[in-house]
């Protein structure tokens, strides 16, 4: 199982969400605590999920 850094918290998750936190087209993965989080902002944008396994 593949694993990738969340770029709020730096933590290691299986499972992350490509979103845009701010105005422009810089896209970033962040796990489901740290998206929660950010869908409150004005510029926020999701972009598909990453997962970490293949079925």
């Amino acid at each position: 199982m593949k694993t990738k850094i969340c770029a709020t918290c730096q933590e290691e998750h299986t499972t992350l969400f490509r979103v845009q936190i701010q105005k422009g087209k810089v896209w970033i993965f962040v796990c489901k605590r740290c998206c929660e989080v950010h869908r409150e902002g004005a510029f926020y944008r999701y972009g598909g999920t990453w997962k970490g396994y293949r079925h």
